[in-house]
Protein backbone atom coordinates (compact mmCIF):
# COMPACT_ATOMS: atom_id res chain seq x y z
CA UNK A 1 0.00 0.00 0.00
CA UNK A 2 1.55 3.36 -0.90
CA UNK A 3 2.23 5.89 2.34
CA UNK A 4 -0.54 7.85 3.11
CA UNK A 5 -0.15 11.81 3.31
CA UNK A 6 -0.08 13.43 6.52
CA UNK A 7 -2.63 15.77 6.88
CA UNK A 8 -0.13 19.03 7.15
CA UNK A 9 1.61 18.15 4.29
CA UNK A 10 -1.73 17.94 1.96
CA UNK A 11 -2.73 21.26 3.56
CA UNK A 12 0.81 22.55 2.43
CA UNK A 13 0.61 21.05 -1.07
CA UNK A 14 -3.00 22.87 -1.17
CA UNK A 15 -1.58 26.60 -0.22
CA UNK A 16 -3.93 26.42 2.70
CA UNK A 17 -0.89 26.27 5.13
CA UNK A 18 2.61 27.83 5.26
CA UNK A 19 5.33 25.91 7.13
CA UNK A 20 5.39 28.73 9.87
CA UNK A 21 1.80 28.06 10.65
CA UNK A 22 2.07 24.24 10.83
CA UNK A 23 4.89 24.87 13.27
CA UNK A 24 2.83 26.69 15.58
CA UNK A 25 -0.05 24.45 15.15
CA UNK A 26 1.93 21.08 15.98
CA UNK A 27 3.45 23.19 19.08
CA UNK A 28 -0.35 24.22 20.22
CA UNK A 29 -1.00 20.52 19.58
CA UNK A 30 1.35 19.68 22.18
CA UNK A 31 0.38 21.68 24.55
CA UNK A 32 -3.18 20.94 24.58
CA UNK A 33 -3.11 17.72 23.66
CA UNK A 34 -5.87 18.71 20.85
CA UNK A 35 -5.70 16.73 17.02
CA UNK A 36 -3.77 18.70 14.60
CA UNK A 37 -7.23 19.44 12.39
CA UNK A 38 -8.84 21.05 15.98
CA UNK A 39 -5.62 23.30 16.94
CA UNK A 40 -5.81 24.34 13.36
CA UNK A 41 -9.30 25.41 13.25
CA UNK A 42 -8.76 26.70 16.90
CA UNK A 43 -6.06 29.29 15.81
CA UNK A 44 -7.57 30.16 12.74
CA UNK A 45 -5.24 28.88 10.23
CA UNK A 46 -7.59 26.53 8.59
CA UNK A 47 -11.46 26.37 8.21
CA UNK A 48 -13.54 23.29 8.77
CA UNK A 49 -14.65 22.65 5.39
CA UNK A 50 -10.84 23.14 4.30
CA UNK A 51 -10.37 20.41 7.00
CA UNK A 52 -12.57 17.94 5.65
CA UNK A 53 -11.92 17.79 2.75
CA UNK A 54 -7.87 17.39 3.35
CA UNK A 55 -8.98 14.93 5.82
CA UNK A 56 -10.75 12.83 3.48
CA UNK A 57 -7.43 12.90 1.46
CA UNK A 58 -5.27 11.77 4.35
CA UNK A 59 -7.92 9.05 5.60
CA UNK A 60 -8.89 8.13 2.09
CA UNK A 61 -12.30 8.56 4.12
CA UNK A 62 -15.04 9.71 1.65
CA UNK A 63 -16.19 13.22 2.30
CA UNK A 64 -19.89 14.12 1.63
CA UNK A 65 -21.46 16.75 -0.73
CA UNK A 66 -24.84 17.69 0.64
CA UNK A 67 -25.64 19.93 -1.89
CA UNK A 68 -26.16 16.78 -4.03
CA UNK A 69 -27.35 14.34 -1.99
CA UNK A 70 -30.79 13.74 -1.22
CA UNK A 71 -31.35 12.26 2.59
CA UNK A 72 -34.71 10.21 3.94
CA UNK A 73 -35.95 11.39 6.53
CA UNK A 74 -36.92 7.17 7.15
CA UNK A 75 -32.88 6.72 6.78
CA UNK A 76 -32.25 9.99 9.37
CA UNK A 77 -35.15 8.65 11.87
CA UNK A 78 -33.02 5.14 12.37
CA UNK A 79 -30.55 7.22 14.54
CA UNK A 80 -32.41 9.22 17.85
CA UNK A 81 -31.96 12.80 17.50
CA UNK A 82 -29.82 13.07 20.76
CA UNK A 83 -26.88 11.16 19.08
CA UNK A 84 -27.25 12.73 16.28
CA UNK A 85 -26.63 16.33 17.79
CA UNK A 86 -24.41 15.17 20.57
CA UNK A 87 -22.43 13.17 18.45
CA UNK A 88 -22.06 15.47 15.32
CA UNK A 89 -23.38 12.46 13.28
CA UNK A 90 -25.94 11.87 10.37
CA UNK A 91 -27.40 8.52 8.66
CA UNK A 92 -27.65 9.47 5.16
CA UNK A 93 -27.59 6.33 3.22
CA UNK A 94 -29.16 2.51 3.51
CA UNK A 95 -27.44 -0.13 1.07
CA UNK A 96 -28.14 -3.33 1.98
CA UNK A 97 -26.70 -4.05 5.65
CA UNK A 98 -24.39 -1.15 5.21
CA UNK A 99 -24.90 2.45 6.94
CA UNK A 100 -23.49 5.60 5.68
CA UNK A 101 -22.80 8.23 8.33
CA UNK A 102 -21.78 11.69 7.83
CA UNK A 103 -19.38 12.45 10.99
CA UNK A 104 -16.84 15.56 12.24
CA UNK A 105 -14.29 12.32 13.58
CA UNK A 106 -14.74 9.13 11.52
CA UNK A 107 -12.01 7.63 13.71
CA UNK A 108 -14.38 7.86 16.84
CA UNK A 109 -14.95 3.63 17.48
CA UNK A 110 -17.16 4.17 20.06
CA UNK A 111 -19.34 6.56 18.13
CA UNK A 112 -19.45 3.63 15.47
CA UNK A 113 -20.20 1.04 17.95
CA UNK A 114 -22.54 3.07 19.52
CA UNK A 115 -24.48 3.27 16.39
CA UNK A 116 -24.05 -0.15 15.22
CA UNK A 117 -25.66 -1.13 18.43
CA UNK A 118 -28.57 1.43 17.61
CA UNK A 119 -29.19 0.46 13.90
CA UNK A 120 -28.24 -2.69 13.70
CA UNK A 121 -26.22 -2.02 10.57
CA UNK A 122 -22.59 -2.41 9.78
CA UNK A 123 -21.71 1.48 9.78
CA UNK A 124 -19.52 3.40 6.67
CA UNK A 125 -18.30 6.60 8.15
CA UNK A 126 -17.60 9.46 5.92
CA UNK A 127 -16.55 12.82 6.20
CA UNK A 128 -18.36 16.36 6.55
CA UNK A 129 -18.37 19.95 9.13
CA UNK A 130 -20.59 20.33 12.29
CA UNK A 131 -22.09 23.09 10.46
CA UNK A 132 -22.72 20.91 7.18
CA UNK A 133 -24.68 18.00 9.29
CA UNK A 134 -26.64 20.44 11.14
CA UNK A 135 -27.84 22.10 8.13
CA UNK A 136 -28.46 19.01 6.24
CA UNK A 137 -30.52 17.41 9.14
CA UNK A 138 -32.67 20.47 9.32
CA UNK A 139 -33.45 20.40 5.09
CA UNK A 140 -34.11 16.47 5.98
CA UNK A 141 -36.70 17.28 8.80
CA UNK A 142 -40.14 16.69 6.45
CA UNK A 143 -42.78 18.87 8.64
CA UNK A 144 -45.48 17.07 7.55
CA UNK A 145 -44.46 13.19 8.47
CA UNK A 146 -42.88 15.04 11.61
CA UNK A 147 -46.39 17.11 12.20
CA UNK A 148 -47.92 13.27 11.75
CA UNK A 149 -45.86 12.08 15.00
CA UNK A 150 -46.91 14.43 17.15
CA UNK A 151 -50.58 13.71 15.73
CA UNK A 152 -50.08 10.48 16.62
CA UNK A 153 -50.33 10.94 20.44
CA UNK A 154 -54.01 12.39 20.36
CA UNK A 155 -56.83 10.36 19.43
CA UNK A 156 -59.45 11.78 16.89
CA UNK A 157 -62.01 11.42 20.08
CA UNK A 158 -60.18 13.58 22.43
CA UNK A 159 -58.90 16.24 19.76
CA UNK A 160 -62.80 16.61 19.10
CA UNK A 161 -63.67 17.05 22.77
CA UNK A 162 -60.71 19.67 22.96
CA UNK A 163 -62.69 21.76 19.62
CA UNK A 164 -65.72 22.24 21.95
CA UNK A 165 -64.07 24.11 24.70
CA UNK A 166 -63.94 27.26 25.28
CA UNK A 167 -60.91 29.01 23.83
CA UNK A 168 -60.88 31.37 27.14
CA UNK A 169 -58.61 28.78 29.14
CA UNK A 170 -55.68 30.23 27.54
CA UNK A 171 -53.47 28.17 30.15
CA UNK A 172 -54.03 25.06 27.95
CA UNK A 173 -51.97 26.23 25.45
CA UNK A 174 -48.64 27.01 27.41
CA UNK A 175 -48.50 23.34 27.79
CA UNK A 176 -45.53 22.58 26.33
CA UNK A 177 -46.03 18.97 25.38
CA UNK A 178 -50.08 20.05 23.98
CA UNK A 179 -50.42 19.33 20.34
CA UNK A 180 -51.57 22.81 19.47
CA UNK A 181 -48.38 24.14 20.78
CA UNK A 182 -46.42 21.93 19.21
CA UNK A 183 -47.15 22.11 15.87
CA UNK A 184 -47.69 26.13 15.69
CA UNK A 185 -43.92 25.88 16.68
CA UNK A 186 -43.12 23.52 14.11
CA UNK A 187 -44.80 25.21 11.36
CA UNK A 188 -43.50 28.87 12.52
CA UNK A 189 -39.94 26.91 12.82
CA UNK A 190 -39.96 25.07 9.61
CA UNK A 191 -41.23 28.87 7.94
CA UNK A 192 -37.62 30.04 9.21
CA UNK A 193 -35.76 27.42 8.43
CA UNK A 194 -37.12 27.46 4.37
CA UNK A 195 -36.88 31.59 4.41
CA UNK A 196 -40.67 31.92 3.97
CA UNK A 197 -41.45 35.43 4.21
CA UNK A 198 -44.80 34.36 4.73
CA UNK A 199 -46.95 31.73 6.52
CA UNK A 200 -50.76 31.15 5.49
CA UNK A 201 -52.87 29.35 7.93
CA UNK A 202 -56.01 28.74 5.76
CA UNK A 203 -59.46 27.26 7.12
CA UNK A 204 -60.82 24.75 5.51
CA UNK A 205 -64.23 22.65 5.45
CA UNK A 206 -62.42 19.84 7.21
CA UNK A 207 -59.18 20.74 8.42
CA UNK A 208 -56.06 23.80 8.14
CA UNK A 209 -53.99 23.92 5.27
CA UNK A 210 -50.43 25.48 5.68
CA UNK A 211 -48.66 27.39 2.93
CA UNK A 212 -45.93 28.98 3.14
CA UNK A 213 -44.32 31.65 0.18
CA UNK A 214 -40.79 31.21 -0.66
CA UNK A 215 -39.15 33.40 -2.89
CA UNK A 216 -42.32 35.03 -3.83
CA UNK A 217 -44.28 31.76 -4.34
CA UNK A 218 -47.21 30.23 -2.79
CA UNK A 219 -45.81 26.37 -1.63
CA UNK A 220 -48.44 23.66 -0.14
CA UNK A 221 -46.62 22.25 3.20
CA UNK A 222 -49.14 20.27 5.08
CA UNK A 223 -52.92 20.01 6.74
CA UNK A 224 -53.84 20.28 9.57
CA UNK A 225 -56.70 18.32 10.91
CA UNK A 226 -59.92 19.99 11.92
CA UNK A 227 -60.08 18.86 15.29
CA UNK A 228 -56.27 20.63 15.96
CA UNK A 229 -56.30 23.80 13.81
CA UNK A 230 -58.16 25.62 16.39
CA UNK A 231 -55.52 25.26 19.17
CA UNK A 232 -53.12 26.33 16.20
CA UNK A 233 -54.24 29.12 15.89
CA UNK A 234 -54.99 29.92 19.36
CA UNK A 235 -51.63 29.40 20.29
CA UNK A 236 -49.54 31.83 17.43
CA UNK A 237 -52.77 34.37 18.46
CA UNK A 238 -51.62 34.10 22.33
CA UNK A 239 -47.90 34.61 21.14
CA UNK A 240 -48.88 37.77 18.97
CA UNK A 241 -50.93 38.98 22.01
CA UNK A 242 -54.59 38.70 20.58
CA UNK A 243 -57.65 38.32 21.88
CA UNK A 244 -58.12 34.77 21.01
CA UNK A 245 -62.06 34.64 22.06
CA UNK A 246 -62.48 37.16 19.26
CA UNK A 247 -62.70 35.68 16.13
CA UNK A 248 -65.57 37.82 14.03
CA UNK A 249 -63.27 40.40 13.18
CA UNK A 250 -59.59 41.03 12.13
CA UNK A 251 -56.97 41.51 14.46
CA UNK A 252 -53.19 42.79 14.13
CA UNK A 253 -50.55 41.90 16.29
CA UNK A 254 -46.75 41.36 16.81
CA UNK A 255 -44.17 38.58 17.95
CA UNK A 256 -40.81 37.41 18.12
CA UNK A 257 -39.05 33.96 17.70
CA UNK A 258 -35.67 33.56 17.96
CA UNK A 259 -33.75 30.35 16.86
CA UNK A 260 -30.19 29.95 17.51
CA UNK A 261 -28.13 33.20 16.92
CA UNK A 262 -31.34 34.56 14.81
CA UNK A 263 -34.21 36.99 15.82
CA UNK A 264 -36.90 36.88 13.66
CA UNK A 265 -39.96 39.39 13.71
CA UNK A 266 -43.13 38.35 13.17
CA UNK A 267 -46.34 40.73 12.22
CA UNK A 268 -49.44 38.10 12.82
CA UNK A 269 -52.86 39.09 11.15
CA UNK A 270 -55.99 37.37 11.72
CA UNK A 271 -59.09 37.27 9.19
CA UNK A 272 -62.96 35.77 9.99
CA UNK A 273 -63.90 33.38 6.90
CA UNK A 274 -66.88 31.30 5.97
CA UNK A 275 -64.87 28.41 7.56
CA UNK A 276 -62.92 30.17 10.60
CA UNK A 277 -59.90 32.24 11.02
CA UNK A 278 -57.64 32.62 8.56
CA UNK A 279 -53.98 33.96 10.14
CA UNK A 280 -51.31 35.02 7.96
CA UNK A 281 -47.95 35.75 9.63
CA UNK A 282 -45.01 37.79 7.77
CA UNK A 283 -41.64 36.93 8.60
CA UNK A 284 -39.31 39.52 9.37
CA UNK A 285 -35.33 39.01 9.65
CA UNK A 286 -33.43 41.68 11.79
CA UNK A 287 -30.28 40.57 9.73
CA UNK A 288 -29.11 43.99 8.64
CA UNK A 289 -27.42 42.00 5.57
CA UNK A 290 -30.91 42.62 3.75
CA UNK A 291 -30.31 46.72 3.79
CA UNK A 292 -26.91 46.43 2.02
CA UNK A 293 -27.72 48.34 -1.34
CA UNK A 294 -24.36 47.17 -2.78
CA UNK A 295 -25.67 43.56 -2.55
CA UNK A 296 -29.24 44.50 -4.34
CA UNK A 297 -27.81 43.69 -7.87
CA UNK A 298 -28.52 47.06 -9.36
CA UNK A 299 -26.88 47.11 -12.62
CA UNK A 300 -23.29 49.20 -12.41
CA UNK A 301 -25.10 51.54 -14.76
CA UNK A 302 -28.58 51.96 -12.41
CA UNK A 303 -25.74 51.60 -9.27
CA UNK A 304 -24.12 55.37 -10.10
CA UNK A 305 -27.92 56.67 -10.61
CA UNK A 306 -28.90 55.91 -7.41
CA UNK A 307 -25.94 56.75 -5.81
CA UNK A 308 -26.30 60.09 -7.54
CA UNK A 309 -29.74 60.86 -6.25
CA UNK A 310 -28.87 59.94 -2.79
CA UNK A 311 -26.09 62.48 -2.89
CA UNK A 312 -28.69 65.02 -2.85
CA UNK A 313 -29.36 67.27 0.20
CA UNK A 314 -33.38 67.77 -1.29
CA UNK A 315 -36.04 66.39 -3.31
CA UNK A 316 -38.00 63.38 -3.60
CA UNK A 317 -36.79 60.00 -4.70
CA UNK A 318 -39.63 57.82 -5.80
CA UNK A 319 -39.45 53.88 -5.80
CA UNK A 320 -42.49 52.30 -7.35
CA UNK A 321 -43.59 48.57 -8.48
CA UNK A 322 -46.54 46.21 -7.20
CA UNK A 323 -46.91 44.62 -3.91
CA UNK A 324 -44.10 42.50 -2.90
CA UNK A 325 -41.84 43.76 -5.21
CA UNK A 326 -38.92 44.43 -2.83
CA UNK A 327 -40.17 48.29 -2.42
CA UNK A 328 -39.45 49.07 1.18
CA UNK A 329 -36.41 46.86 1.63
CA UNK A 330 -35.15 48.92 -0.62
CA UNK A 331 -36.04 52.36 1.01
CA UNK A 332 -34.49 50.58 4.20
CA UNK A 333 -31.06 50.36 2.41
CA UNK A 334 -31.38 53.77 1.00
CA UNK A 335 -32.23 54.71 4.78
CA UNK A 336 -29.08 52.19 5.82
CA UNK A 337 -26.86 54.62 3.71
CA UNK A 338 -27.71 57.80 4.33
CA UNK A 339 -27.77 57.20 8.39
CA UNK A 340 -25.22 58.98 10.28
CA UNK A 341 -25.20 60.77 12.84
CA UNK A 342 -25.31 63.99 11.61
CA UNK A 343 -28.78 63.93 9.91
CA UNK A 344 -31.93 63.56 11.86
CA UNK A 345 -34.12 60.81 9.77
CA UNK A 346 -37.50 60.35 10.49
CA UNK A 347 -39.93 57.76 8.45
CA UNK A 348 -43.65 57.33 8.53
CA UNK A 349 -44.99 53.98 8.44
CA UNK A 350 -47.54 51.67 8.02
CA UNK A 351 -46.13 48.78 9.49
CA UNK A 352 -42.15 49.66 11.00
CA UNK A 353 -41.04 46.49 8.95
CA UNK A 354 -37.49 46.73 10.25
CA UNK A 355 -36.53 48.46 13.45
CA UNK A 356 -32.94 50.61 12.05
CA UNK A 357 -30.79 52.22 14.79
CA UNK A 358 -30.09 55.91 14.73
CA UNK A 359 -33.50 55.91 13.03
CA UNK A 360 -37.07 57.97 14.32
CA UNK A 361 -39.60 55.30 13.35
CA UNK A 362 -43.18 56.67 13.52
CA UNK A 363 -46.46 53.36 13.32
CA UNK A 364 -48.83 55.27 11.15
CA UNK A 365 -52.62 54.82 13.41
CA UNK A 366 -55.29 55.89 11.69
CA UNK A 367 -57.87 54.82 15.23
CA UNK A 368 -56.06 57.80 16.59
CA UNK A 369 -56.38 59.77 13.05
CA UNK A 370 -52.28 58.91 12.69
CA UNK A 371 -52.45 59.00 9.22
CA UNK A 372 -49.20 59.12 6.53
CA UNK A 373 -50.60 62.88 5.56
CA UNK A 374 -51.21 63.73 9.45
CA UNK A 375 -47.69 61.96 10.38
CA UNK A 376 -46.18 63.67 7.85
CA UNK A 377 -47.07 66.94 9.36
CA UNK A 378 -46.26 66.47 12.27
CA UNK A 379 -42.58 65.03 11.20
CA UNK A 380 -42.17 68.29 9.63
CA UNK A 381 -42.26 70.05 12.73
CA UNK A 382 -39.14 68.01 13.79
CA UNK A 383 -36.56 69.29 12.06
CA UNK A 384 -35.89 66.44 9.88
CA UNK A 385 -33.08 66.35 7.58
CA UNK A 386 -34.54 63.23 5.63
CA UNK A 387 -37.58 61.68 6.00
CA UNK A 388 -39.64 58.37 4.67
CA UNK A 389 -43.15 57.79 3.87
CA UNK A 390 -43.77 53.97 3.38
CA UNK A 391 -46.26 54.97 0.72
CA UNK A 392 -47.75 58.14 -0.84
CA UNK A 393 -51.80 56.64 -1.05
CA UNK A 394 -53.22 60.04 -1.61
CA UNK A 395 -53.05 63.67 -2.57
CA UNK A 396 -53.07 64.87 0.41
CA UNK A 397 -50.08 63.02 1.47
CA UNK A 398 -48.35 63.38 -1.67
CA UNK A 399 -48.29 67.31 -1.76
CA UNK A 400 -46.91 67.44 1.77
CA UNK A 401 -44.50 65.45 0.78
CA UNK A 402 -43.30 67.69 -2.34
CA UNK A 403 -44.08 70.86 -0.11
CA UNK A 404 -41.25 68.90 2.15
CA UNK A 405 -38.96 68.16 -0.62
CA UNK A 406 -39.55 71.88 -1.96
CA UNK A 407 -38.52 73.48 1.33
CA UNK A 408 -35.20 71.88 1.90
CA UNK A 409 -35.76 68.10 3.14
CA UNK A 410 -35.33 64.85 1.60
CA UNK A 411 -38.12 62.48 0.93
CA UNK A 412 -38.04 59.20 0.26
CA UNK A 413 -41.24 57.09 -0.85
CA UNK A 414 -42.84 54.58 -2.77
CA UNK A 415 -45.79 54.47 -5.33
CA UNK A 416 -48.14 52.00 -6.95
CA UNK A 417 -47.17 52.34 -10.44
CA UNK A 418 -46.49 49.73 -13.36
CA UNK A 419 -43.03 52.02 -14.53
CA UNK A 420 -40.76 54.81 -13.62
CA UNK A 421 -42.58 57.22 -16.09
CA UNK A 422 -45.74 56.43 -15.01
CA UNK A 423 -44.90 57.86 -11.70
CA UNK A 424 -45.52 60.93 -12.82
CA UNK A 425 -48.89 60.52 -14.44
CA UNK A 426 -50.21 58.83 -11.12
CA UNK A 427 -48.69 62.54 -8.84
CA UNK A 428 -50.73 64.41 -11.76
CA UNK A 429 -53.70 62.00 -10.74
CA UNK A 430 -53.51 62.87 -7.56
CA UNK A 431 -53.75 66.87 -8.32
CA UNK A 432 -50.24 67.75 -8.46
CA UNK A 433 -49.34 70.68 -10.50
CA UNK A 434 -46.82 69.52 -13.07
CA UNK A 435 -44.33 72.38 -12.22
CA UNK A 436 -44.01 70.66 -8.14
CA UNK A 437 -42.84 67.75 -9.75
CA UNK A 438 -40.38 68.98 -12.33
CA UNK A 439 -38.80 70.79 -9.39
CA UNK A 440 -38.93 68.30 -6.78
CA UNK A 441 -38.86 64.50 -8.06
CA UNK A 442 -34.82 63.75 -7.98
CA UNK A 443 -35.28 60.61 -10.26
CA UNK A 444 -37.71 57.20 -10.05
CA UNK A 445 -37.12 53.78 -9.31
CA UNK A 446 -39.13 50.81 -10.78
CA UNK A 447 -38.17 47.53 -9.82
CA UNK A 448 -39.46 43.88 -9.69
CA UNK A 449 -37.95 40.71 -8.22
CA UNK A 450 -37.47 37.34 -9.99
CA UNK A 451 -36.37 34.44 -8.94
CA UNK A 452 -32.80 33.11 -9.30
CA UNK A 453 -31.46 29.91 -10.79
CA UNK A 454 -30.31 27.48 -8.43
CA UNK A 455 -26.44 27.70 -8.82
CA UNK A 456 -25.90 23.56 -7.80
CA UNK A 457 -28.23 22.56 -10.44
CA UNK A 458 -28.04 24.77 -13.14
CA UNK A 459 -28.10 23.72 -16.89
CA UNK A 460 -27.93 24.86 -19.82
CA UNK A 461 -31.19 24.49 -22.26
CA UNK A 462 -32.30 25.37 -25.67
CA UNK A 463 -34.70 28.94 -25.65
CA UNK A 464 -38.20 27.41 -27.06
CA UNK A 465 -40.54 29.91 -25.62
CA UNK A 466 -41.84 31.23 -29.20
CA UNK A 467 -44.17 33.95 -27.11
CA UNK A 468 -40.47 34.84 -24.90
CA UNK A 469 -39.01 35.11 -28.53
CA UNK A 470 -41.68 37.62 -30.06
CA UNK A 471 -41.06 39.24 -26.71
CA UNK A 472 -37.75 39.89 -26.88
CA UNK A 473 -37.78 40.87 -30.36
CA UNK A 474 -39.94 43.21 -29.48
CA UNK A 475 -37.58 45.07 -27.44
CA UNK A 476 -35.40 45.32 -30.46
CA UNK A 477 -32.79 42.34 -28.85
CA UNK A 478 -32.09 39.52 -30.50
CA UNK A 479 -33.34 36.33 -28.43
CA UNK A 480 -30.24 33.69 -27.34
CA UNK A 481 -30.31 30.38 -28.28
CA UNK A 482 -29.96 29.09 -24.99
CA UNK A 483 -30.73 29.83 -21.70
CA UNK A 484 -30.41 28.18 -17.77
CA UNK A 485 -32.86 26.40 -15.89
CA UNK A 486 -32.38 24.54 -12.27
CA UNK A 487 -32.95 20.82 -12.46
CA UNK A 488 -33.98 20.99 -8.77
CA UNK A 489 -31.85 19.47 -6.13
CA UNK A 490 -31.66 19.15 -2.15
CA UNK A 491 -30.66 22.17 -2.06
CA UNK A 492 -33.25 24.40 -3.55
CA UNK A 493 -36.00 22.03 -2.24
CA UNK A 494 -36.56 20.53 -6.22
CA UNK A 495 -37.32 23.60 -7.02
CA UNK A 496 -34.76 24.52 -9.27
CA UNK A 497 -34.79 28.20 -7.60
CA UNK A 498 -33.10 29.79 -4.59
CA UNK A 499 -33.28 33.25 -3.69
CA UNK A 500 -34.29 36.51 -5.57
CA UNK A 501 -32.37 39.47 -7.53
CA UNK A 502 -34.39 43.03 -8.97
CA UNK A 503 -34.84 43.80 -11.61
CA UNK A 504 -34.96 47.73 -12.30
CA UNK A 505 -35.58 50.71 -14.51
CA UNK A 506 -33.90 53.76 -13.06
CA UNK A 507 -34.68 56.86 -14.03
CA UNK A 508 -32.51 60.06 -13.44
CA UNK A 509 -34.49 63.09 -13.75
CA UNK A 510 -32.80 65.17 -16.39
CA UNK A 511 -33.56 69.32 -17.50
CA UNK A 512 -35.12 67.99 -21.21
CA UNK A 513 -37.61 65.88 -19.09
CA UNK A 514 -38.08 68.33 -16.48
CA UNK A 515 -39.02 70.84 -19.02
CA UNK A 516 -41.57 68.01 -21.05
CA UNK A 517 -43.43 67.86 -17.58
CA UNK A 518 -44.26 71.12 -17.43
CA UNK A 519 -45.21 71.82 -20.84
CA UNK A 520 -47.48 68.99 -19.92
CA UNK A 521 -46.10 66.82 -22.22
CA UNK A 522 -47.86 63.12 -22.08
CA UNK A 523 -46.86 59.84 -20.88
CA UNK A 524 -45.57 58.30 -23.89
CA UNK A 525 -43.59 61.44 -24.79
CA UNK A 526 -41.73 61.44 -21.60
CA UNK A 527 -40.90 58.08 -22.08
CA UNK A 528 -39.39 58.73 -24.99
CA UNK A 529 -36.83 61.20 -23.36
CA UNK A 530 -35.96 59.12 -20.54
CA UNK A 531 -34.77 56.41 -23.35
CA UNK A 532 -33.06 58.89 -25.35
CA UNK A 533 -31.57 59.81 -21.97
CA UNK A 534 -30.23 55.66 -21.55
CA UNK A 535 -32.85 54.96 -18.84
CA UNK A 536 -33.09 51.06 -19.52
CA UNK A 537 -36.32 49.36 -19.55
CA UNK A 538 -37.59 46.68 -16.52
CA UNK A 539 -37.88 44.30 -19.71
CA UNK A 540 -34.69 44.87 -20.93
CA UNK A 541 -33.58 44.45 -17.44
CA UNK A 542 -35.11 41.19 -16.92
CA UNK A 543 -33.95 39.95 -20.16
CA UNK A 544 -30.32 40.47 -19.34
CA UNK A 545 -30.33 38.71 -16.26
CA UNK A 546 -32.17 35.75 -18.50
CA UNK A 547 -28.80 35.70 -21.25
CA UNK A 548 -27.02 35.94 -18.02
CA UNK A 549 -28.26 33.16 -16.10
CA UNK A 550 -29.99 34.38 -13.73
CA UNK A 551 -33.34 33.56 -13.81
CA UNK A 552 -35.53 31.94 -16.35
CA UNK A 553 -37.40 32.13 -19.28
CA UNK A 554 -40.89 31.62 -16.81
CA UNK A 555 -39.80 34.56 -14.42
CA UNK A 556 -39.36 36.74 -17.41
CA UNK A 557 -42.49 36.24 -18.46
CA UNK A 558 -44.10 36.19 -15.09
CA UNK A 559 -42.70 39.36 -14.18
CA UNK A 560 -42.09 41.46 -16.81
CA UNK A 561 -43.81 40.21 -19.83
CA UNK A 562 -46.25 42.83 -21.48
CA UNK A 563 -48.74 42.72 -24.07
CA UNK A 564 -48.04 45.78 -25.09
CA UNK A 565 -44.66 45.56 -26.06
CA UNK A 566 -44.95 42.16 -27.64
CA UNK A 567 -47.50 44.33 -30.33
CA UNK A 568 -44.87 46.76 -30.88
Amino acid sequence: MAQRKRLGDILQERGLLSKEQLKQALDYQRSTGDKLGTALMKLGFISPEDIADALSEHLRIPRVDFKRRYISSDVVKLVPENIIREQQVLPIELDGNFLSVAMVDPLNIMVIDDLHRITGYLIKPMIATAEEIESAYQRSLDIASTAQQVLAQYSEDNGQAAESEEKEKAEAQFIGNAPGVKLAKMILEQAVKQRASDVHLEPREDDLRVRFRIDGIMRDIMVVPRHLRGDVNSRIKVMANLDITERRRPQDGRMQMRLGDLIVDMRVSTLPTVHGEKIAVRLLSRSQDLLDIDEFGFSSQNYEKVQRMLRQSQGLILVTGPTGSGKTTTLYGFLNQLNSPEKNIITVEDPVEYRLPGINQVQINPKVDLTFAAGLRSVLRQDPDIIMVGEIRDGETAEIAVRAALTGHLVLSTLHTNNAVASVARLLNMGLEPYLISSTVIGVIAQRLVRTICTECREEIPLENPVLERFIRALGLEPPTTVFRGKGCPLCGDTGYRGRAMVEEVLLFSKELRQAIDSGAHEGELREIALRGGMQTLQIAAVDKLVRGITTAEEVLRTVYSVEEEAV
